[in-house]
């Protein structure tokens, strides 16, 4: 079901303000003998009822913080959007370069570990983009403030973009989630995305056609515009203790955590002495 869908039938499901206020005075109320158990029954049904509907109202509240692009993406259940939508961070800032090419980044969800970014690219009045013939791709600069100082480990990260599925394809604009998560182990804290501030720059937009060798790039000069974006304190995920030994490549280590939340998953490995590192 699209998560457009979900909010209407949740809206539906929403009990009204004057119906919340009946539903909590009920159940605040001190429960009277009856000499009916059937009744009893079927006050007790209606209350389990209500109270399903006010958290479907909170879910739906949850999903509405969302952009529908980013659930339809991730695949999350009603259960798991809170978790979600603790990490998503609203932006909704733009910038039209001189060649007439518009950058829009609209939101950023961030946990521990890794940083995701929902861009729009909208090309100049009258250039189609035809998604189904090209292969298209797309570059953010991004850097963590503050910056870690004698962080121990080595920061390593990787970085890319995903295209995401659009109702016309042949219009001038792209949806992209942009993200970037470490390869390697940082002890600092520091070297966590949680409560830092990501200054985002756009870099550059690359397509090519499939099976040739005929590529294209539209440039996005960085001293022009950058975007500052304040990510959640709070991480969405949560540690695991794990004791595992696997082989990476040669190199025999040991499991020693798995880190999950809503968006990514992390392995912690140790190996011998000052080899510690980390895949997501």
């Amino acid at each position: 079901m699209d998560p457009r869908e979900l909010n209407h039938l949740f809206e539906q499901m929403s009990p009204t303000p004057d119906q919340e206020e009946a539903i909590l005075a009920r159940l605040q109320a001190p429960e009277k003998a009856v000499k009916n158990p059937s009744r009893r029954w079927k006050k007790s049904v209606f209350v389990l009822t209500a109270a399903a509907a006010m958290a479907l109202a909170c879910a739906a509240a949850a999903f509405s913080a969302l952009d529908p692009r980013l659930l339809s993406f991730f695949q999350r259940t009603p259960q798991d959007t809170e978790l979600l939508g603790e990490g998503v961070v609203a932006v909704d800032q733009s910038h039209t370069y001189e060649n007439g090419w518009t950058v829009s980044v609209r939101q950023v969800l961030a946990d521990r570990y890794s940083l995701t970014v929902l861009v729009e690219v909208t090309a100049p009045e009258g250039t189609a983009l035809y998604q189904d013939q090209y292969n298209y791709y797309f570059d953010l600069s991004s850097q963590l403030l503050p910056e870690a100082e004698n962080a121990a480990g080595v920061g390593g990260w990787r970085s890319g973009s995903t295209l995401l599925a659009d109702d016309d394809p042949t219009d001038n604009q792209l949806t992209f989630l942009w993200y970037r998560s470490p390869t390697s182990y940082l002890e600092a804290e520091t070297e966590t995305f949680t409560g830092r501030t990501a200054v985002l720059s756009p870099r550059q937009l690359r397509y090519d056609v499939p099976d040739t060798h005929l590529d294209w790039e539209t440039d996005f000069p960085r001293e022009e515009w950058s975007c500052t974006v304040d990510l959640p304190a709070e991480d969405s995920g949560t540690e695991i203790p794990a004791s595992q030994t696997v082989l990476v490549g040669e190199d025999e280590m040991e499991v020693t955590q798995l880190y999950l939340s809503p968006i990514s998953c992390a392995l912690t490995l140790q190996g011998e002495e000052h080899d510690s590192r980390m895949w997501g």
